[in-house]
């Protein structure tokens, strides 16, 4: 039998590619994902029901908010399925936490809320965190993602290597350490490095030189190669790989 995963993940606009980017960790599985665009239901047909196209940018607390309620008034999940997969952008929420046990005390707590829901059931409760962001992922593979000349202007992404690799390593060489050490929001600071290069070295690849989530996030994490991402991410992303690989 297939196992199943239901997956809560940040509802934005790089997330609507993440069941692709699950299935590379792991391609036996079957992955639900699951999402606040869903509508109010009749319970025999919710769970069926696919996702709507309107996204609504729910994260952290709201996002387990939404969790927990469905999996409350729809127990089952917790006995169909191998594990329930939270996937969200931390966003600085670890900011003054010790990394070292901030996802297994996630990871525990919410553990116990799923077997506070029903004792029978033995799904695995996975955290899967972007520190600070899903940009963390998409820097720590280049190639796929702004390295690669067919999604993004090569002009740019030359000279964006400085600040990146600077940066970086004023983080102790993970990104995943950057909520320690700066209080802007990774994705802003690299929408801002890129329109400041693009000025000062007069790009002119205008239809490749910016990013945004809405443009770039989706297409970048369904191309991103999680393994080479596992090897540089080990704070968070890695041991929810490993996870991921051993359902």
């Amino acid at each position: 039998m297939i196992p199943q995963v239901y997956v809560y993940a940040t509802d934005g606009y790089t997330e609507t590619s993440i069941k692709d980017f699950l299935t590379k960790m792991n391609p036996r599985i079957k992955w639900i994902i699951r999402s606040p665009r869903l509508k109010k239901l009749p319970k025999k047909d919710y769970l069926e029901k696919e996702l709507l196209p309107i996204l609504t940018g729910k994260t952290g607390e709201a996002l387990e908010t939404f969790m927990l309620d469905e999996i409350g008034e729809h127990s089952r999940i917790l006995t169909e399925c191998a594990a329930v997969l939270l996937e969200d952008d931390l966003d600085m929420r670890d900011a003054e936490e010790d990394q070292n046990t901030f996802l297994s005390a996630q990871q525990e707590r919410l553990q116990a809320k799923l077997s506070a829901i029903s004792e029978a059931g033995t799904a695995r409760m996975i955290c899967l965190y972007a520190a600070p962001e899903v940009e963390t992922w998409l820097i720590e593979d280049w190639e796929n993602s702004f390295g690669n000349a067919r999604r993004f202007s090569q002009q740019i992404a030359t000279q964006l290597r400085k600040p990146i690799n600077d940066r970086k390593g004023v983080c102790g060489d993970s990104f995943e350490r950057y909520s320690h050490h700066f209080s802007k929001k990774l994705s802003d600071w690299l929408v801002e490095q890129i329109q400041r290069l693009s000025i000062e070295y007069g790009i002119t690849d205008v239809d490749k030189a910016f990013y945004s989530k809405k443009h770039h996030g989706s297409e970048f994490l369904r191309a991103i190669d999680p393994s080479v991402i596992e090897k540089k991410c080990r704070i968070y992303f890695a041991k929810a790989y490993h996870a991921i690989q051993n359902i």
